[in-house]
């Protein structure tokens, strides 16, 4: 299957989904952060736009992908305006990641078409000690009683976000390894595998949003997984 060059060759594709992951999270699929790994991060914000995605997490476990956030913003500016070329008015799409000098993702997402979150290893560990000092800050004061405090309480404190957990993860790994994805962001996603000698292509982002498509979702603590050879199993993932 040959890369879309402009958004009008998407419409035949989008019309046969049943549903759209409107939080779209994929694995970077690079060691390396070259300009055309950029330049590809940028095709698929603008797949993820024309399919009707609101919020696409990328996810680069080192965190090195955060450094070229600019570079990234600006060769999405550039592609698009040559690849969505119907619409009067370009879609805004913009970039950021937790922590970052932006405003906060959740505001962001009623003033932008697309928010591209840029997430890391670091990202995980910051959540779990910025909910750990409110846990116990609420001990301290009385908020909750020390019998009260529990794993389950803990993990309900870590999915507080300002985005909701995405409906489907891209995963490029030779093995199904989250490698650091925070595990209480992808309660109820669906995972869809992609072996990592295949590469980055259009025709993976269109496979992973069919299978998504035709996939019921879960209600628990396992995750359908559903990988690129079209075998499907109810997997349970050891997190890191």
């Amino acid at each position: 299957m040959r890369t879309p060059t402009c958004a009008s060759e998407l419409s035949g594709d989008i019309k046969y989904l049943d549903k759209i992951p409107k939080h779209l999270a994929v694995m970077f699929w690079s060691d390396d952060i070259q300009e055309e790994r950029l330049i590809e991060a940028a095709q698929l914000c603008c797949w993820a736009w024309c399919f009707g995605v609101k919020i696409l997490s990328i996810y680069e476990p080192e965190g090195h992908l955060k450094e070229y956030t600019q570079l990234l913003q600006s060769h999405i500016n550039i592609v698009s305006r040559k690849f969505i070329t119907l619409e009067k008015i370009l879609p805004t799409i913009r970039v950021t990641s937790p922590n970052s000098v932006s405003s906060p993702v959740g505001h962001e997402t009623n003033q932008s078409d697309l928010i591209v979150n840029l997430i890391s290893r670091s990202d995980g560990r910051a959540r779990i000690v910025e909910a750990t000092k409110s846990l116990t800050k609420d001990v301290l004061q009385e908020k909750i009683k020390y019998e009260n405090v529990n794993i389950q309480e803990l993990d309900r404190r870590l999915r507080i976000s300002q985005i909701p957990e995405p409906q489907l993860l891209i995963l490029f790994s030779s093995i199904i390894d989250l490698n650091g994805f925070p595990p209480w962001h992808i309660h109820l996603t669906e995972i869809f595998h992609v072996p990592i000698n295949q590469k980055f292509s259009y025709s993976v982002f269109l496979q992973g949003l069919r299978k998504y498509s035709k996939c019921n979702q879960r209600f628990d603590f396992y995750y359908n997984y559903l990988d690129i050879n079209n075998n499907k199993e109810n997997y349970l993932i050891e997190l890191h």
